[in-house]
């Protein structure tokens, strides 16, 4: 040390050393105490994409030693189907990539993880394993309880229709057996009454199976706008007189690949869901376009691509907001008595997702309803 009490180079060199270890084996064991508190596993992955490191999370989640996953790659430790679903480690600088896997435990049990991977600037790479087992299984039996709800809605809708068309049809033929009809006009009537119930009755059953079996659609490419002409007189009638139907720009919207017997379910549905929200009469409108997810407006979960989009608006009552986050729920309905099981929306909706698109719909009380429909566009066979 100097004469004025200032240290030597030496001396000076040295406490600063001294004082940057001391601060070092600080922030390791306050770095240490942090990945020991993360619930999640932490992984970091060496240039050949093995393993090697890993917090004590690990051993919580898996009953696996740290030591033993070391110099092994993630994937050894997923359940062997899942292993396609692990995705590749992404290039440095680009958006983290994530995944929903499930891995095996020491003792063969299986744990749901969400797996995060990014690059980082400085070229490292690592992983977050996040564990929601628990709540996957309580998601499974909030599921398992709602279709047991379901079943029950559905015995009991069922039940009622199918018990009207039973009773008309044997009524039908009971008179035709009793008492015949020696007017043929008349005779006739109570046929066509008979058969109505009948189809009315096969209707029910195909809506039951092509929503529960969700029966494979045969698909073709269709011109939406064709198929809205041909079903014109149709929906008129079905309607009734004090609705007035328009069609709007049938034209400008191109063809989709679809069944086109089950499009036609689907427009019939939409039409007979305004109809009996406008009991007092108004307006049902058809309108076609075609839309490009880059220029516009399109759902968030479609892919980028070429639609054509369906729009049915009516000047019903429309939908309560209760009721509109429940609209294409299986078996839920809003029509009391005799209305329907509450499969005419999901059956809607389980076509078009088959089909490749998606159904929204936009309304308010007192203000009337929009269904869109959104399908890939495809070139005319």
């Amino acid at each position: 040390m100097s004469d004025a009490g200032t240290p030597e180079p030496e001396e000076l060199h040295a406490q600063v050393q001294h004082r940057l270890i001391e601060e070092l084996a600080t922030t390791e064991q306050q770095l240490r105490s942090l990945l020991r508190s993360i619930p999640a596993v932490v992984v970091r992955f060496d240039e050949a994409g093995r393993i090697d490191f890993l917090n004590q999370a690990w051993k919580e989640l898996l009953g696996r030693d740290v030591s033993d996953a070391i110099g092994r790659p993630l994937v050894d430790f997923v359940v062997p189907e899942d292993r396609g679903e692990l995705p590749d480690m992404p290039s440095r600088g680009e958006s983290e990539v994530r995944s929903t896997v499930r891995f095996l435990t020491a003792d063969d049990r299986v744990r749901w993880c969400l797996v995060r991977m990014r690059v980082m600037e400085s070229g490292e790479a690592f992983g977050l394993l996040e564990d929601f087992t628990d709540r996957t299984v309580l998601e499974q039996q909030l599921l398992q309880a709602q279709k047991l709800e379901a079943i029950g809605r559905l015995a009991g809708g069922v039940a009622h229709d199918f018990n009207n068309l039973l009773t008309i049809i044997r009524g039908c033929g009971e008179s035709l057996l009793d008492e015949p009809p020696e007017d043929p006009a008349e005779a006739r009537e109570e046929l066509e009454s008979l058969l109505d119930a009948t189809r009315r009755a096969a209707d029910l059953t195909g809506q039951l199976l092509t929503f529960g079996r969700q029966k494979p659609l045969k698909l073709e490419a269709v011109a939406l706008g064709a198929v809205l002409t041909e079903m014109h007189p149709m929906l008129v009638r079905l309607i009734g007189d004090e609705i007035e139907l328009q069609m709007h720009d049938l034209s400008r919207g191109s063809s989709v690949r679809t069944d086109p017997v089950q499009l036609q379910q689907v427009i019939l549905n939409l039409a007979v869901n305004a109809r009996d929200a406008m009991q007092s009469g108004g307006t049902l409108r058809f309108e076609l376009c075609n839309v490009e997810s880059e220029h516009d407006p399109v759902p968030s979960s479609l892919p980028p691509g070429r639609y054509v989009r369906l729009s049915a608006s009516d000047t019903g009552t429309g939908i309560s907001t209760e009721h509109l986050e429940r609209i294409f729920d299986p078996f839920f309905t809003t029509k009391s008595g005799s209305g329907g099981t509450g499969l005419g929306l999901a059956t809607t909706y389980s076509i078009v997702s088959q089909s490749g698109g998606t159904i929204h719909v936009e309304s308010r009380e007192g203000e009337g309803s929009t269904f869109q429909i959104h399908l890939p566009r495809v070139e005319p066979d």
